[in-house]
Formats: C-alpha cells, structure tokens, sequence
C-alpha cells in the first residue's frame, strides 16, 4: 500500500511515532511471552481507566503497545501511508494532539461497549483510525496504491482513498455488529474515525499550505 498524494514538508512527527512504536515491539518480542502480558496488563488501557477514573496513563501507553507482528506492521503501515499528509496539513503540535485525542476516542468508545469486561487495550490502531478519518475528509480523491492478488496474479491498481477508506470502515462497522470474538477492539476502530471525521471536518484547521490531491 502506499498513495500518491504528495506533501510540502518531511513528515517527521509520523516517523518519530513509527520509531517509537518499533523501539517498544522490539523490547516486547524480547521478553518472555509471561512478562510481555505482564506488561500488557499494567500498561494497555481497561474501560475502569474511564469510568473509574484509575491508571489513566494507561490511556496514553497503551498506544505503543502490540499484540503481535502482524498487528504492528499493519498499524505502522497505515500510520506511514496517511500521518504524513494530515501531518502536513496540521502542524506539527496539532497533529500530535489530534493523534492522541483521536486514541483517546477510541478506547473510550470500546469501553462503552465492553460488556463489563475490564480487559486491557492495546494498539494504536484508534489513533490511526483519527487520521484515517480525517484523510478521509481532507483527500478522498486520492490515489491509494492497493496490491490485488488473484491466484498467481499480482497487480497494483490505483483506489479512491474514499473507496479504501470506506470500504475499511464498513468491515468495522460488520465486525463491531457480530458476533466475533477474535479480540479485535473493533470498536475502537469505529470511534477513532468518526472522531478524526467529525474534528478535522469542525475543529481542527489546516496551519501549513496543503496540497490536495483531486485527480
């Protein structure tokens, strides 16, 4: 995956996130699959973090945390093809602020619908969703380079960020309604966008030139 909608500045924020979240899976692939859910369990964030007001910096580290290769290369990837523009269109300080609200967002609506469960969070899926939301405002005409793969086919077509984004979105929407059980804090992912959807489209304004990428 990747898009082709260019920006004006390096996107160093994006990339200090990505380093950190490598730098802290590293230390997690080393330890022992018993001190990794140690750490897990004193550093994701439980819905009591919300409705009972403890660990709250929990809420901010549990951003940091994987669950596994899959679900950090994922994030990062995602994080890697979207931060860089809503980077540059907000600013280094507001990005940094719009990407922690937006995880706050969504551990706070994966709470509510926690059935009761004070189980730990992890991941910074909800705070890429936030981006994801707002790319999706901000740039829905821009090309997303997506791999189709069809037996022994392989091929990269060019996608509408809208229609990646809003296919991505709607997976969430069929999940969340289910009944899965594979752990995934779906609605996390649902509050996440629709936080980044509704903030960058009434609160948060562009502090740098953009370009957009309608074409």
């Amino acid at each position: 995956f990747s898009d082709e909608n260019p920006t004006v500045r390096k996107p160093v924020v994006t990339w200090a996130l990505i380093g950190i979240n490598l730098i802290v899976f590293i230390f997690q692939m080393l330890l022992s699959p018993q001190s990794n859910q140690l750490l897990i369990d004193s550093f994701g964030v439980r819905p009591s973090a919300f409705f009972e007001l403890v660990n709250l910096h929990t809420i901010f580290t549990s951003a940091f945390l994987h669950g596994g290769f899959m679900h950090f290369a994922f994030n990062m990837l995602v994080l890697h093809i979207y931060g860089d523009n809503i980077e540059n269109y907000l600013g280094r300080t507001k990005y940094i602020i719009f990407y922690f609200l937006g995880g706050i967002a969504a551990a706070f609506f994966q709470a509510i619908f926690s059935r009761g469960l004070d189980v730990p969070m992890i991941g910074a899926s909800g705070c890429i969703a936030g981006i994801m939301g707002a790319y999706f405002v901000l740039y829905p005409k821009a090309r997303i380079n997506v791999f189709m793969w069809f037996i022994i086919f392989i091929q990269t077509i060019k996608v509408p960020a809208s229609i990646v984004i809003g296919f991505w979105i709607i997976t969430q929407l069929i999940n969340a309604t289910g009944a899965s059980s594979d752990g995934v804090a779906y609605f996390a992912h649902i509050g996440g966008f629709v936080f980044g959807y509704i903030a960058i489209k009434y609160f948060f304004r562009g502090t740098k030139a953009r370009i957009y990428a309608d074409f």
